[in-house]
């Protein structure tokens, strides 16, 4: 028999199911976008997500998130050029339920409420890192060269200095591994080089992107679940990260 095809995980129905060119004629075919092709263009090409990371949130492998992908573009771009109506429906899908941890995906209403209290229930005692700049108030751009951390847990914040700061080399490692040594189980930075991610990740800790001023501005987002998960990482140059 052959193997069953598993539901690719959605977070919620598109707001707009059809689309049609100005002046189409209604008994043009329309083009059958389906929902889990349309929840991996909203991944990859809005939210701008990798296809690792889409595949992680749709739950299928990689080479299926792939394939996915790939016809999505195909029929959008079929419907582009020849000018025919798009219509979203149908596939091998299953709409999130809310159950799971708080995934930050960008458009799941269940999770999005709410992220802290998700976290929370993981961890016993939730410790989150902001890089400051010089005026300990707000958040420094480059995390590796931050001359200060700000800790907050339990409510409590404390300003500790980057002991990785001056480094002459490897200064996102050093930097990723001071904080992963301080116990800290989440961090908001504006962005992150790709080896102290992998730091991160293999410490199981969460990575959000900072998208206001001052670290309180970003705390006060992160509980209010404005804050997405930092899904792009660069390569890092000159030592900096």
């Amino acid at each position: 028999m052959p193997r069953p095809r598993k539901c690719r995980k959605v977070c919620q129905m598109p707001r707009t199911r059809e689309f049609r060119p100005v002046g189409a004629g209604t008994r043009r075919t329309a083009v059958i976008l389906t929902v889990d092709e349309y929840e991996a263009i909203r991944l990859i090409d809005h939210q701008g997500f990798s296809q690792e990371a889409c595949s992680s949130y749709m739950q299928v492998a990689r080479t299926t998130a792939q394939l996915i992908y790939n016809s999505a573009r195909k029929k959008i771009a079929e419907a582009l050029v020849e000018g025919l109506p798009l219509r979203i429906e149908g596939g091998d899908y299953q709409l999130c339920d809310g159950t799971e941890d708080f995934c930050g995906c960008g458009g799941c209403r269940k999770h999005r409420r709410d992220p802290m209290k998700h976290l929370m229930q993981e961890e016993c005692v939730m410790k989150i890192a902001i890089p400051l700049d010089e005026n300990r108030q707000d958040v420094c751009i480059v995390l590796a060269r931050a001359p200060w951390f700000l800790f907050r847990e339990n409510g409590i914040d404390t300003i500790v200095e980057n002991p990785a700061a001056q480094a002459q080399g490897g200064a996102g490692i050093q930097a990723a591994q001071f904080l992963v040594d301080s116990g800290v189980t989440a961090l908001i930075t504006v962005r992150c080089g790709q080896n102290a991610a992998d730091v991160f990740h293999a410490a199981g800790m969460k990575i959000y992107k900072s998208v206001h001023q001052t670290a309180a501005e970003d705390l006060s987002a992160l509980e209010a679940g404005e804050l997405s998960e930092l899904t792009q990482f660069h390569d890092g140059f000159h030592g900096i990260s």
